[in-house]
């Protein structure tokens, strides 16, 4: 018996966002301080790599200021958003680079002294582990130094939109 291979259409760039908007994400702001300065942006996307030792990677953009910042830095916090900190996310989203980012939101500096935002639900202060080079994308893993976690429920993003998270109650 002979298989039939049946071609694939090739994908569109609208087609492939079109698709990876029906994902529901957490909302995180990456921040960095050091040598290079103060930089943060708005990120969806974090993914935890290992839990011995904790790793965890982010995507930017290559010609960044924080990616840049980070790699000079050598660290960098991803600090994972409460849903009421929805002004900081936009803060955070624009194109507005270093200090005017921050006089908005409340920030300590940890100990390694990565900017820390107050409020989010977890933070996670990271030093540079390795990065690579994809496209016009930096994969940056960070291996966590320190957690700091506060109880709340997530701000979270599907289709360009905030959508509430509902717990079940079991």
């Amino acid at each position: 018996m002979s298989a039939t291979v049946k071609e694939v259409p090739l994908i569109t760039r609208e087609a492939f966002i079109s698709a990876m908007e029906s994902c529901v994400t957490g909302v995180h702001i990456v921040a960095t301080d050091g040598p290079a300065g103060r930089e943060g942006a708005t990120l969806s996307g974090m993914t935890a790599i290992s839990t011995e030792p904790g790793l965890l990677m982010i995507c930017l953009n290559r010609t960044s200021s924080l990616c840049s910042a980070i790699e000079e830095n050598r660290g960098f916090s991803v600090n994972v958003l409460a849903e009421g900190q929805k002004m900081a996310a936009h803060a955070f989203s624009t194109f507005a680079q270093g200090e005017p980012q921050f006089a908005d939101s409340h920030w300590t500096i940890s100990p390694e002294g990565t900017p820390l935002l107050q409020g989010a639900i977890a933070s996670f202060d990271c030093r540079l582990h390795q990065q690579w080079a994809v496209n016009d994308k930096v994969l940056l893993v960070g291996e966590v130094s320190a957690v700091y976690r506060h109880y709340g429920v997530p701000l979270a993003r599907q289709a360009r939109q905030y959508v509430l998270i509902q717990r079940d109650q079991y």
